[in-house]
C-alpha cells in the first residue's frame, strides 16, 4: 500500500491501460485521415506487433526467447504466447501494479455508527473469499487495494482468490499486494457455485466473509458485521451495497435503504414499502443477494451449503435464503457496513450466462423448498415445466435432516409481501388467466403496479410478523437454558 498516502482523500482512480487507450484515441483525432490509415502498423498487415518486433502471428514471437519476447498485440499465457483475444477479453490488460486503483469513495455510513466495537470483535478472525472469472485488473486492484486500505488487518486471516477456469489466475500480482493473499486457480470453468465451495475447503477462519472482484469497501466495512455475528452467531449479515456505476469503476453512490426478497419466479429484488428508515440500526431482511456476506463457517457448513449439483451461476441466493431463516437463523442487514458494488446488466457482464441452466437450477430448489407451493413458481416459471429433474432423493433427505420449518412459516413471518402476492400473480408473455392485465410495478415481472401491497396492510402484517418471531426466539433461548441446566 506504499502509494496510497497517509491523507485518503488524495486517492485519485488511474487505469494505466485505459489512459493509454483514451490518448490513442485522441491523438488519432487529430491526426489527417491518410495518416491514420497508415498509423496501425509500419509492417506488412498480415503480421502482429510483439511489442519490439513483428512475427507472422503471436505464436512466432518469441523465436526461443520465451516470455520476454511476447508482448505488444500478444500476452504469455500457460507457456506460449497467443493473441490478446485469445488470452480473455476481460483480461487483455496489462497487471500494472503501479498507482491506485480506486476512487476513495465518500463516507456513506449513516448517522450514529458507533466510533468503535465490542473488544471482543478484535479477537474475531475471517476469511474473504473471492472467486472471479474474466474481471478487469482494474476492478481486481481495486477490490484489493480497498480491503488493504479499510480493513484492520489483525481480523483478516487470508484472501482467497478463486480463478474460475481464467487463463490467467494472475497469482503473481495479486499475492504481490499482501502475504495473505492465497490463489486458488480451476484449471475449467467450474461456475461460481463451485468455485466458492472451494474457496470455502480452504478457508481456515472461523468467519466467511464472501466478496465479489469489483467491489470497494468502505470506512469500517467490516467490524459492524463482526459485531452482529458475535451477538447473533446464525446470522446471515449483509453490508448494505451502495452502487458503482457500471459505466465508471470511479464513481460512487449511496443507496437507500433496501431490503431483498423474491418473486415467485425467483428473481431477485429489492423493496422498501416505507417502513425501514436511514439510520445505524440493523434490520432483518427476507432475502440475500447472496453475494457479499459475513457468515460462521461452522453455521454455513451445518446448512450444507452450497447445493454442488446446482450448475455454473444461479440459484445460490435462493438456497442461501430458505436454509438460513426456514433451519433456525436469520438474514440482516448493517447499514453501518457500506460496500460499494459494480451492478452491471447482461451486456456489461464480462461472461455469458445460460438463462435456461439459471432455471433448471430454479426449478431444482422449486422441487426442495417449495414443494407446497409448486403451482405457484410453475406459473411463473413455465418455461421450468418440462425441464428434467435430476435424482432428487439424496437432495430431499438432506433436506429433511435439517428439521426446517416449511414455506408457509417463511411466507407469515418473514416475507408478508411475497404472501400477498400469491393470489395477485401475473405473467407479462402468456395468454390464459395469469397473463397481466395492466403495467407492471417497476423492477417487477410477476406482479402489476395495481396489486403493489399497500404500505397499511405491509406494516400491520410485518409488526404481527416481529412479534411471532420474536416470541418463537424468547422460546428457543428459554428452551436452551433448560438444557443446559440439565
Amino acid at each position: 500500500r506504499s502509494h496510497v498516502g497517509s491523507d485518503p482523500n488524495s486517492v485519485r482512480p488511474f487505469f494505466p491501460s485505459e489512459a493509454r487507450a483514451g490518448a490513442a484515441a485522441a491523438m488519432r483525432a487529430s491526426l489527417p485521415l491518410a495518416l491514420l490509415v497508415a498509423l496501425p502498423l509500419a509492417c506488412s498487415p498480415s503480421q502482429v506487433d510483439c511489442g519490439g518486433h513483428h512475427a507472422p502471428t503471436c505464436a512466432d514471437c518469441p523465436q526461443g526467447h520465451g516470455e520476454g519476447w511476447c508482448n505488444g498485440e500478444c500476452r504469455w499465457r500457460r507457456g506460449r504466447c497467443v493473441g490478446v483475444e485469445d488470452s480473455g477479453s476481460a483480461q487483455s490488460e496489462d497487471v500494472d501494479s503501479s498507482g491506485p486503483a480506486f476512487a476513495v469513495p465518500p463516507d456513506t455510513r449513516p448517522r450514529g455508527c458507533p466510533a468503535g466495537y465490542d473488544p471482543a470483535v478484535g479477537d474475531m478472525r475471517v476469511s474473504i473469499i473471492i472467486p472471479w472469472l474474466k474481471e478487469k485488473w482494474a476492478h481486481m486492484k481495486g477490490t484489493m487495494e480497498a480491503l488493504l486500505q479499510y480493513t484492520p488487518e489483525a481480523l483478516v486471516e487470508e484472501v482467497i482468490f478463486v480463478s474460475d477456469g481464467n487463463p490467467d489466475a494472475r497469482e503473481k500480482a495479486l499475492k504481490a499486494m499482501s502475504p495473505k493473499v492465497k490463489v486458488i486457480e480451476l484449471p475449467e470453468r467450474q461456475g461460481l457455485i463451485r468455485a466458492k465451495m472451494r474457496g470455502v475447503a480452504a478457508a481456515s477462519a472461523p468467519i466467511l466473509v464472501f466478496m465479489e472482484a469489483h467491489c470497494i469497501v468502505n470506512r469500517m466495512w467490516l467490524e459492524p458485521l463482526l459485531d452482529r455475528i458475535r451477538e447473533e452467531p446464525k446470522a446471515l449479515v449483509m453490508p448494505a451495497l451502495d452502487i458503482i456505476p457500471q459505466e465508471d469503476w470511479g464513481r460512487y453512490f449511496k443507496t437507500p435503504p433496501i431490503l431483498w426478497r423474491y418473486e415467485w419466479n425467483m428473481n431477485l429484488i429489492t423493496s422498501n414499502p416505507g417502513t425501514i428508515r436511514d439510520g445505524p440500526d440493523v434490520y432483518t431482511s427476507p432475502g440475500t443477494s447472496g453475494g457479499i456476506f459475513a457468515m460462521k463457517k461452522d453455521w454455513f457448513e451445518q446448512l450444507e451449503l452450497f447445493d454442488t449439483g446446482m450448475s455454473e451461476w444461479g440459484g445460490d441466493h435462493f438456497e442461501l435464503t430458505m436454509k438460513v431463516w426456514r433451519c433456525g437463523g436469520r438474514i440482516e442487514i448493517a447499514p453501518c457496513s457500506r460496500i460499494g458494488h459494480l451492478f452491471r446488466d447482461p451486456e456489461h457482464r464480462p461472461y455469458d450466462v445460460e438463462v435456461n441452466t439459471v432455471v433448471a437450477n430454479y426449478k431444482l430448489l422449486a422441487n426442495v423448498w417449495l414443494k407446497d407451493h409448486l403451482d405457484y413458481f410453475y406459473r411463473m416459471k413455465p418455461e421450468s415445466v418440462s425441464m428434467p429433474l435430476p435424482d432428487m432423493e439424496e437432495r430431499l433427505r438432506k433436506h429433511d435432516s435439517l428439521n426446517c420449518k416449511n414455506m408457509s412459516w417463511y411466507l407469515s413471518n418473514v416475507d408478508p409481501e411475497m404472501l400477498y402476492e400469491m393470489d395477485k400473480l401475473c405473467h407479462p408473455y402468456i395468454r390464459g388467466p395469469d397473463q397481466c392485465h395492466g403495467k407492471l410495478a417497476p423492477g417487477r415481472f410477476t406482479i402489476t403496479d395495481a396489486s403493489l401491497m399497500p404500505r397499511d396492510e405491509y406494516v400491520r402484517q410485518r409488526r404481527a410478523a416481529d412479534a411471532r418471531l420474536q416470541a418463537e426466539r424468547q422460546a428457543e433461548r428459554q428452551a436452551r437454558g433448560r438444557a443446559d441446566e440439565l
